[in-house]
């Protein structure tokens, strides 16, 4: 016989868990979005998400880099293979750096950076669809005769991927995001 604590613990965690799948089912990739700013909000929060992803060892090497410029949209362009032809008109393009630092063991550079990354995607995908944005992964390839240039412009590091963000295109956000004014 459950209590009366016992039936809130229980239901609390009910809606935890609708709030979750709500989200997982709303999240998908969208390569379109409104030609509207992010508002400062959605990014904070999606930026404190990206902070809060776990890593290997909690080391957290992997970081972001927000670019929001229409000249270094443009060159995000040119030079992402998987961003021709659309990735310059996203609001928002968050570039996934791995610290050379952070992964230094053995051959761990190869691999350890897209595998935390691969979590902040997650988290990403996640703190956007909750905050009404729509989101896209953008494949690292950089052809070799472009990653000097790349590197200069936007910095060294491992370049991990990276993340178009934007409001919907439609009337606003999904239905299902509350509305807590």
């Amino acid at each position: 016989m459950t209590d009366i604590y016992q039936e809130r613990y229980r239901a609390h965690q009910k809606r935890k868990r609708e709030v979750l799948m709500g989200l997982l089912e709303e999240r998908h990739s969208e390569r379109v979005f409104a030609d509207e700013d992010v508002p400062a909000e959605a990014l904070a929060d999606v930026l404190h998400a990206a902070e809060r992803a776990p890593s290997s060892c909690a080391r957290r090497g992997v970081s972001t880099r927000v670019v929001t410029e229409r000249d270094d949209k443009a060159l995000l362009g040119g030079l992402l293979v998987g961003g021709v032809g659309w990735v310059h008109r996203a609001p928002v393009v968050m570039l996934l750096m791995g610290d050379l630092v952070a992964y230094k063991a053995g051959d761990e550079v190869l691999f350890m950076p897209f595998l935390d990354a691969g979590c902040m995607v997650g988290q990403i995908y996640l703190a956007a669809t909750a905050a009404g944005l729509s989101c896209c992964f953008i494949n690292p390839n950089i052809r070799d005769h472009n990653r000097p240039h790349f590197a200069a412009v936007f910095g060294d590091g491992i370049f991990c991927g990276a993340l178009a963000l934007g409001l919907p295109r439609n009337d606003g956000p999904p239905a299902w995001v509350l509305d807590t004014s």
